[in-house]
């Protein structure tokens, strides 16, 4: 167990008058705990509450396995199929002192679960979702550095790729090649949009099976974990080379980009920086095709707080690193975007961790290039 994080979320929970909070497996409980378990449609979590102490109910499959994870100081219930969870949950929430009590919970909780519990035993659940993320917000020097490492991972990956992307190779190709050069490199997790020609104006597009075409915009958004670190970034290849819609759109993107990052300084206030991306791209009425937010924080998990968007209404700190990328989305037809990982340091100093080019990148270039 992460005690030094256990206390910060006990602080945050009284704060936010809340008994306790569930973290059921996934990302989250890994972060506190340093394993995390299958996850299947039988309840489990553990359960920390505010005077620090914790608890984990699961199914019996999971209870030998749970009670080695966690150790003798995490007491571990257990319920066997043939009996009514709730029931048992119920037995178990009396116990703890948690029974009718308000109870966080995070992002893979099981909502037919929680559901069925509060019924049974009039708990109050509440979204623990910004707490767990408040927990993390501000990197530790040796995070901050795991993240410089992170980034210059997927820096590194990128030059490499520009030599492979050609056209004839499908958009899974550039892929696992993105996959292999960060693996190779120590990442221990990898992940990556490649979205070329008109695929690249949906922003979480999520297929892989498109050929590369001569004149086709590639649309390269990856990252990888290293020392349980993210990083995330997003470039825009040209292949042959650029037309002049291309161009502009270009420059509003990149122009867009060093404005919000520009305003990304200690004390800062988030909004202003979502805002000054959108007052460049509305320069050509493009504001509009910003469907998303123009930064989310990153560490543990590629989006956590701070998110930067017009409705956070926070200050830039010491210790937060975020993403800044807006782009161009123009539905079936067009899309590209410019994404660094900037980071606010131990002592005040705004950090853009990706060092990769930001002028427009051309691939196999052609002679001529006719729109």
């Amino acid at each position: 167990m992460r005690t030094e994080y256990i206390e910060k979320l006990t602080v945050l929970m009284r704060e936010a008058s809340m008994d306790a909070v569930l973290i059921s497996p996934g990302e989250e409980l890994t972060f506190f705990t340093g394993f995390s378990p299958m996850m299947c449609e039988r309840f489990q979590g553990l359960f920390v509450k505010a005077d620090g102490k914790a608890f984990y109910i699961c199914n019996l499959l999971y209870g030998d396995q749970m009670r080695e994870e966690l150790g003798a100081d995490v007491p571990v219930y257990t319920w066997f199929d043939n009996e009514e969870m709730t029931d048992v949950v119920d037995g178990i929430l009396e116990r703890e002192g948690l029974k009718g009590k308000v109870i966080g919970v995070n992002t893979s909780a099981q909502a037919f679960n929680v559901l069925d519990i509060a019924e049974r035993s009039g708990i109050t659940f509440r979204n623990g979702k910004p707490l767990l993320e408040e927990v993390r917000i501000h990197k530790s020097l040796e995070e901050q550095e795991y993240l410089r490492q992170s980034a210059a991972i997927a820096d590194a990956v990128f030059l490499e790729a520009l030599d492979f992307i050609k056209p004839g190779m499908t958009e899974g190709q550039i892929m696992d090649f993105l996959f292999e050069g960060m693996q190779k490199r120590g990442a221990t997790f990898v992940e990556a949009i490649v979205a070329s020609g008109p695929n690249a104006s949906y922003p979480h597009y999520e297929g892989r099976d498109r050929v590369i075409q001569e004149k086709d915009i590639v649309l390269l958004d990856y990252g990888c974990a290293f020392h349980e670190m993210m990083s995330d970034m997003s470039r825009t290849v040209f292949v042959g080379g650029m037309s002049e819609e291309e161009k502009n759109l270009y420059d509003l993107v990149e122009r867009a980009n060093a404005a919000s990052e520009a305003l990304a300084v200690e004390g800062a206030w988030i909004p202003d920086i979502d805002k000054a991306a959108r007052v460049v791209l509305d320069e050509q009425d493009l504001a509009k095709t910003l469907i998303n937010r123009v930064g989310h924080g990153i560490g543990y998990s590629t989006h956590e707080g701070p998110y930067i968007k017009q409705t956070n209404h926070r200050r830039l700190e010491r210790g937060m690193a975020f993403s800044i990328e807006p782009g161009v989305y123009i539905s079936g037809k067009i899309g590209m975007r410019l994404e660094d990982i900037v980071m606010i340091n131990d002592k005040g100093e705004t950090e853009v961790l990706n060092k990769s080019p930001r002028e427009p990148m051309i691939v196999c270039p052609l002679k001529e290039y006719h729109e």
